[in-house]
């Protein structure tokens, strides 16, 4: 029999968040005010914070991105199944509860799409390769394949994907594969993201 009880949990929630390359405007000196942060952070994975729900504790400029420390006025929703307690809801700032479901399906989606923009950059690299030398690169490792990428080919390293797991590749002289495992961080399932080409 299904036992349900509800609890919640009210609490502010220190979160650090990198945010990189999806800052556009910034401050004349090209740092990240806390200002913009906190207006970034607030409107992050489709959720409308008010501004008073974010807090910012500090900024730190590292080049073409920042490392934002801040506080969010975070509320929990507790389910207990069958003896087994799980979070079920979140509430930020006043809004309303959203489901943790939705929230990490949208949280996948994004990480999904930027995946899919690195797995494209990797394979234009690996099609210049191919037109100056003749074929692709030959390997079953992505880090040997970026280290004959990068930098000529590839203007910064790619390795990890959006889950900090590896990219995959696997490559013959006239085709190749390149792979994330995607959200479920397990290869060969059917959540896997993946880029394949092949020599004419």
């Amino acid at each position: 029999m299904l036992k349900k009880r509800s609890f919640v949990v009210v609490f502010p929630l220190i979160c650090v968040m990198a945010v990189s390359l999806i800052v556009t405007r910034t401050q004349a000196a090209g740092d990240l005010s806390p200002k913009e942060a906190r207006k970034l952070i607030a409107r992050m994975a489709g959720i409308n914070l008010p501004s008073d729900a974010v807090r910012i504790q500090s900024v730190s400029s590292l080049g073409n991105s920042a490392v934002v420390v801040a506080q969010v006025e975070t509320a929990f929703r507790f389910v207990n199944e069958n003896d087994k307690w799980r979070v079920a809801e979140i509430r930020t700032g006043d809004r309303n509860w959203e489901d943790v479901e939705s929230l990490v399906r949208a949280l996948n989606a994004e990480k999904t799409s930027r995946v899919r923009a690195e797995l494209e950059t990797i394979a234009i690299a690996l099609e210049a390769f191919k037109r100056e030398r003749g074929s692709y690169v030959e390997s079953k490792s992505e880090a040997q394949l970026i280290d004959f990428l990068s930098p000529h080919y590839l203007a910064r390293a790619i390795r990890v994907d959006a889950w900090d797991r590896p990219y995959e590749y696997e490559g013959t002289r006239n085709s190749y594969v390149l792979r994330s495992a995607g959200p479920d961080r397990k290869p060969n399932t059917a959540d896997d993201i993946t880029r394949s080409g092949s020599g004419h």
